[in-house]
């Protein structure tokens, strides 16, 4: 209502403060972030973690879903599942050049704009030029700030300047254009998945002649169908179980229960944010293992939920994206497969421990392991 309004205001905006009742972090704490972040970042296996990570896990979901299926099968009768598990491997490899053509046109729109415009796993900006421009007229030209104003501005700006350096911010814009890649790549899947579905259910209804074939032609124009149920006219992802699956493989997906209260702790003590980093992704990717292990996979709510679930109530299942029967029997033989690849990969540790293939750190006591090391005996090893 008044110059002084404004002037509260834009302090808040540059040092923080409460606004609307809620306490929010100014540009200066949260710039300093951004160059924090994307130093602790700037290695370059950062992104080839995140790219192999990211990749084993979306070529896993198919691959461990056919597996599902097929130890299903004595059990359920069911061939459909292997069937779409298969597709879905098939149109994986066929998304392949696409993907990679879409990451080289995501980077390089990454590279020429502004780290604003760039959400990954471990940071997420919005853009906000035209109010930075409001306020830098404040500070440094209307003659109503202080030099405390003034100086903590300046500050944010030269942070705000690092952070939109694509030389400083390499790591988080590879990042992202991998997301936008792979999620790419889980569209094309599902795509091909409801395509196969459909075809199947129209020869079955009668509805495709009976000397008609399933062949890969007549899937991919079922396919082409199903585009706009998957992407929007800009190209993302609307199908929720596409966009589940997306946040999985990317460990993007929303904090709940502890963590998030914890993580709430942290972002509204900016001081204290260093010491809890990424939480998001360090959560997920424990969540993700736990799917894969023995035992541990009853700890992850949304295993307990599927794996419990009948094609009676599938109101619960809504937010994994599955809305029809057809896709939490999907569901199930993903759980299956990923079961047993995880528990073959634990038989393999522990017979590997037993029979001294795989070592650690040793012991505790300097002079005994300093007698292991003497007997040729390799610390963190495994052959």
């Amino acid at each position: 209502n008044s110059l002084d309004d404004f002037d509260a205001w834009a302090r808040k905006m540059i040092k923080g403060g409460e606004i609307e009742g809620k306490a929010q972090a100014g540009a200066l704490i949260r710039e300093l972030q951004g160059v924090f972040t994307h130093s602790v970042l700037s290695s370059p296996k950062t992104p080839m973690r995140a790219i192999i990570g990211t990749s084993t896990h979306t070529f896993l979901r198919p691959m461990n879903q056919t597996l599902g299926a097929l130890i299903r099968f004595p059990f359920t009768g069911d061939a459909r599942s292997v069937r779409v598990g298969l597709a879905s491997m098939n149109a994986m490899m066929e998304a392949i050049p696409e993907s990679f053509t879409l990451f080289k046109t995501r980077l390089n729109s990454y590279w020429s704009g502004d780290i604003a415009t760039v959400k990954t796993r471990f940071s997420e900006y919005t853009k906000g030029d035209d109010n930075w421009e409001i306020l830098r007229r404040w500070a440094e030209d209307s003659g109503r700030a202080s030099a405390g104003d003034v100086a903590a501005f300046r500050m944010a700006n030269m942070a705000r300047q690092m952070n939109n350096s694509s030389f400083l911010t390499y790591s988080t814009k590879v990042m992202a254009a991998t997301d936008d890649a792979f999620g790419y790549i889980l569209g094309r899947v599902k795509m091909r998945e409801k395509a196969l579905i459909s075809a199947m259910d129209q020869k079955q209804a009668g509805k495709l002649s009976s000397h008609i074939d399933i062949t890969p032609d007549l899937v991919r124009n079922y396919e082409d169908y199903f585009y706009r149920d998957i992407f929007d006219a800009d190209g993302n992802i609307t199908d929720e179980a596409t966009n589940f699956a997306r946040k999985e493989v990317t460990l993007t997906q929303d904090l709940k229960g502890f963590a998030q209260n914890l993580n709430a702790v942290f972002q509204q003590n900016p001081w204290a944010k260093p010491f809890f980093l990424f939480a998001r992704t360090g959560v997920n990717g424990l969540k993700l293992t736990a799917k894969h292990t023995p035992g541990f996979n009853f700890l992850v709510k949304e295993f307990n939920d599927i794996a419990f679930a009948t094609a009676d109530n599938l109101g619960n299942l809504k937010k994994y994206g599955i809305n029809t029967a057809e896709e939490l029997h999907n569901a199930k033989a993903l759980q299956t497969g990923r079961l047993a690849i995880g528990s073959a990969v634990v038989f393999m540790v522990t017979q590997a421990w037993m029979r001294g293939d795989l070592n650690g750190n040793g012991p505790v006591d300097r002079q005994k392991r300093q007698m292991w090391l003497d007997g040729k005996w390799e610390p963190r090893t495994i052959k």
